[in-house]
């Protein structure tokens, strides 16, 4: 028996030693740069995101200034930092372009336009929501916007009455939330509607988020996590079982919306359509169609509440800046009653130009999303990548790039009307939505609400932060979002005043 032992130990490790000896010299990447280590294991890759926190991408970072700007970060996957390359990787729908499987398996989004490895399943899934998310249709969401801005602000005005602190990460995360789940499925999620903005549900969830590194090299603790019974997750993990929860229901409003005995193409939810009887009946399963509505509600919040954290932060801590702006407001809405439309507030220089610093400053999605081209041979200077390799960029050195955004780290609105005097058009190096032929879906509900609350906000209050220092908004820790180094993007501040009252 022993001997048995000793033999599948040697067995393994000489199978290791010839795998290594592959991938570091006859792998069709082994000519590409790179960390040795990082080309033999996605240990490397384990070691940095899982060990050390998220902290991968400032190693691929060290990397690319050791060997350049196109590197091998892992055994099957080439990372380049080049602005100018962004729309070669992320192309339009007329160059064929893929995810990986194993990058899409953490998200346990299965059957959702999100998840969908090949052209023809995302363009298939895709295609019915689209119309959802036009710019006309957005258009005519903005009385709900209000609506939320609206209670939004209620919570603001008895903050100030009442001397309390606010907590305005949770609030923005209440609007957007109510915003789409109204959208999706007809019912607000209601936290708007509670004194925290149901604070306690978003940490624990994006306390589970935090484990996503986690799920991409286990995709099978997702599959586990929504199998238990959500009593027995509840005593496991509070915070998964705060996910899971919410799945449980979403899906139970799925299995409803199915078994309605009159369905309808009347398409008024994303979800009546989602269940609608013209959809092919491979479409019409309850787990896609829960997967769906997980995925476009889950885009729908936190990103957007993000924006608005981070661009709030900078906003209330310049006065200088937060004053040019509401001048500026102040001529577009006259009155504390004014309703001015998505439309009209695009055509404001300066708010226009804060809401793409924040976008800038945000980030957005921390973590690469690689793409695959799996008949096409991508050429960088004067490399070759193979068909089938994924190849990706992260955002965030693209809106750091001193190179385009001089001193990046600073919060300068004034650099887009800079820019614009000039002719350039600096709004294309915004990525925070990607690009090509899976552009977020969402985009135009997120620039929507952006420009209406960034509006009413600096409109109507004057904010004093509380216990909000600078590093809750740095960027330390890729957990698919950016993180600073403890905690989380938390910004509490006092009413100091509202302003017309």
């Amino acid at each position: 028996m022993a001997g048995l032992v000793i033999y599948g130990i040697g067995a393994v490790i000489i199978w290791l030693a010839l795998r290594s000896i592959y991938r570091l010299y006859f792998h069709p990447l082994s000519k590409f740069p790179g960390a040795k280590l990082a080309a033999i294991t996605s240990g490397y890759e384990f070691y940095y995101n899982v060990i050390k926190s998220g902290s991968y991408i400032w190693e691929v970072d060290r990397m690319h200034k050791v060997y350049g700007p196109i590197i091998r970060i892992g055994p099957r996957e080439i990372r380049i930092k080049d602005p100018e390359y962004y729309d070669e990787i992320y192309a339009s729908s007329a160059r064929r372009r893929e995810k990986d499987p194993l990058k899409v398996a953490q998200f346990a989004l299965e059957g959702s336009a999100f998840a969908s490895i090949s052209p023809e399943s995302h363009r298939e899934r895709r295609a019915p929501l689209e119309k959802f998310f036009s710019r006309q249709s957005i258009s005519k969401l903005e009385p709900l916007i209000y609506e939320s801005i609206d209670k939004l602000s209620q919570h603001l005005q008895k903050a100030y009455k009442s001397n309390k602190v606010v907590r305005l990460d949770a609030g923005f995360a209440g609007l957007t939330s109510d915003i789409i789940y109204q959208y999706t499925y007809g019912q607000s999620a209601g936290n708007l509607d509670q004194e925290d903005f149901n604070e306690s549900v978003r940490d624990g969830a994006n306390a589970l988020l935090r484990g996503g590194h986690i799920a991409y090299f286990l995709p099978v603790l997702q599959t586990i996590t929504y199998s238990l019974p959500l009593w027995m997750l509840k005593k496991i993990s509070p915070s998964a079982f705060t996910l899971a929860s919410q799945k449980h229901d979403l899906y139970l409003r799925s299995v409803e919306a199915l078994h309605k005995k009159t369905p309808t193409d009347n398409g008024h939810t994303i979800l009546d359509t989602l269940v609608s009887p013209s959809m092919p009946a491979h479409l019409r399963t309850a787990e896609r169609i829960t997967n769906e509505g997980h995925s476009i509600t889950v885009a729908g919040i936190e990103t957007t509440a993000r924006t608005l954290s981070v661009g709030t932060y900078y906003l209330f801590t310049n006065e200088s800046i937060r004053l040019k702006l509401r001048q500026e407001l102040r001529e577009a809405m006259p009155t504390l009653d004014s309703r001015p439309t998505w439309y009209q507030l695009e055509k404001l220089p300066y708010l226009s130009a804060v809401v793409n610093e924040s976008l800038r400053m945000s980030i957005g999605i921390s973590d690469a999303s690689p793409r695959v081209a799996p008949t096409e041979s991508l050429v960088y200077n004067n490399y070759v990548i193979p068909p089938g390799t994924m190849v990706s960029q992260v955002h965030y050195f693209i809106l750091t790039d001193p190179t385009i955004f001089p001193n990046p780290h600073t919060f300068d609105p004034e650099r887009w009307i800079r820019a614009a005097e000039k002719g350039e058009r600096l709004e294309k190096y915004i990525v925070n939505f990607s690009k090509g032929s899976r552009i977020c879906l969402g985009k135009n509900l997120a620039y929507a609400e952006l420009f209406l609350v960034f509006a009413a906000l600096v409109r109507q209050f004057e904010l004093e932060l509380y216990e909000t220092p600078k590093s809750v908004v740095e960027f330390v820790r890729d957990f698919g979002f950016p993180a600073p180094d403890e905690g989380d993007l938390k910004i509490r501040a006092l009413v100091k005043e509202v302003i017309g009252y």
